[in-house]
């Protein structure tokens, strides 16, 4: 299946409009249109496997980009969340150890996101972020976006992840940064289909479209150099 496949299916199941998407994925509703767009359109463009991994395994739910921006849409205290956020955490530790720390925390480094389940609690691990899930009491629930750094050299004894709850910064700053984060994963995304659609095109001996592929690889290549 593919991910406007799969993107339309998630929208279906969980009742999610292009605006919820859009907000989700911390894109405009002109890129959702892009995905949904059928895939022999000119203008459709790949929906990024971290858009799919957020809206899947966050179940729909709102992704937050700091503490009290989880506070206000949980109708808690900011305290309150911070406990969670900790209590998250630990969860998260205990999941990577079963699931293997080092080969988890490898295929993070490499740029693959990851999902892990501990009991009802998922989580998602990207390059350099992590979704903690919270829930309040009313059942509203959340994902926290945290930064995360992979520490320890790959292969050594003792690699850990190393998550901060970014409070301290403006939130204006912390909701921009998320969305950079996942702005940078889907030009990643769209590069890695634009050279699989180059391959197909030099195997079918298509040299206009290589062309007009390499045209629209540069472009890509210098957004992702300028993010």
């Amino acid at each position: 299946m593919s991910n406007r496949d799969r993107l339309v299916s998630l929208m279906e199941r969980l009742a999610l409009t292009k605006g919820d998407v859009a907000r989700i994925a911390r894109a405009s509703e002109t890129s959702v249109d892009s995905w949904l767009k059928p895939e022999t359109s000119k203008s459709h463009r790949a929906c990024p496997n971290v858009v799919i991994a957020v809206i899947e395994y966050g179940a729909g739910d709102t992704i937050c980009a700091s503490v009290s921006e989880a506070a206000d849409h949980l109708g808690l205290r900011a305290e309150r969340v911070n406990t969670m956020a900790a209590d998250a955490r630990v969860g998260l530790g205990a999941a990577l150890w079963s699931a293997g720390m080092d080969d988890t925390l490898a295929r993070v480094s490499w740029g693959h996101p990851v999902t892990l389940d501990l009991g009802p609690a998922s989580y998602l691990l990207l390059k350099g972020w992590v979704f903690l899930p919270l829930q309040g009491r009313d059942g509203r629930r959340c994902k926290l976006a945290v930064r995360a750094s992979v520490e320890g050299e790959e292969g050594s004894d003792g690699r850990w992840l190393n998550t901060e709850v970014n409070d301290w910064v403006d939130d204006a700053e912390a909701r921009k940064a998320a969305a950079q984060a996942t702005h940078i994963a889907g030009l990643m995304e769209q590069n890695r289909m634009l050279g699989l659609r180059r391959v197909e095109a030099l195997d079918a001996g298509d040299e206009a479209e290589v062309r007009r592929i390499d045209k629209v690889l540069d472009i890509v290549g210098q957004q992702i150099d300028a993010a």
